[in-house]
């Protein structure tokens, strides 16, 4: 009995058009968006419109694309607050995937995120939102043009502002040693130990931010205040303590 040969499968042209069509990628990256919207929302393709739409201006002079600030949380309110965090900024590990989300997100907004993660004390979320930072190059994402938030309350203000001068210092060690914002990374060498770069510069705003007085740490738990300064855990560096904050950094130093 002559042995059976298998039929060879027939590739159409509508077959190797709906391929192509299945690996086409935008820079939106509507489809991954979709797949990741998938686990947080119920109609994942009404909260990628959303995240187009929600939050649009009326067309001016001003008129800009990016998220509005939320309205900030207060000291005593985000303190060792987690699930505050949480509710206050849902979905926020799936969204930071998302570029038309990220596309509308702006440094400041990441500033701010950074201070509730200080005051909630879960440090290491601060890796999470440093190393978000980090990936964004581009003249938006440059620490020098963060702008002056101006905050009213003195806390907030000092946090703010420690965080900025801190996150230059560690992202230009990060550059130092060979590291780019881009994704590309310079071979260091016996002969070139240290790459040359463009250092990321402190916004001048931040000179002026006066440290925390201790009439202002009255309505915060009492084990977040001693000898006069906000205290949130062991460690701290020279930008923190002389704004008298004393709090781990170590996390926005990450590799």
């Amino acid at each position: 009995m002559p042995p059976q040969t298998q039929q060879k499968y027939k590739i159409t042209w509508w077959m190797r058009c709906r391929s192509k069509i299945r690996s086409f990628k935008t820079p939106l990256c509507l489809r991954d968006s979709i797949d990741r919207l998938r686990h947080d929302h119920r109609h994942p393709y009404f909260a990628l419109l959303k995240l187009f739409i929600i939050h649009l201006q009326m067309p001016s002079w001003n008129w800009s694309y990016d998220y509005p600030l939320p309205k900030p949380l207060a000291p005593r309110d985000i303190a060792g607050n987690e699930a505050l965090f949480d509710r206050y900024h849902p979905y926020i590990f799936n969204l930071r995937y998302i570029p038309i989300w990220t596309i509308r997100d702006t440094p400041l907004r990441a500033i701010y995120r950074l201070y509730e993660i200080f005051m909630t004390r879960e440090f290491v979320l601060l890796r999470l939102e440093c190393e978000y930072m980090w990936c964004k190059p581009g003249r938006k994402w440059a620490l020098r043009s963060i702008p002056d938030p101006r905050d009213p309350d003195p806390i907030r203000y000092s946090i703010l502002a420690s965080i900025v001068e801190e996150l230059v210092k560690a992202f230009n060690w990060r550059l130092q040693h060979g590291q780019r914002r881009n994704g590309k990374k310079v071979r260091r060498s016996m002969e070139n130990p240290w790459p040359k770069y463009d250092p990321e510069v402190t916004p001048s705003w931040t000179a002026f931010v006066p440290p925390i007085q201790k009439e202002d740490l009255g309505e915060l738990p009492s084990d977040m205040v001693q000898n006069g300064q906000l205290f949130l855990a062991d460690g701290g560096c020279e930008n923190f303590t002389r704004r008298n904050l004393v709090a781990p950094t170590r996390y926005l130093y990450t590799t």
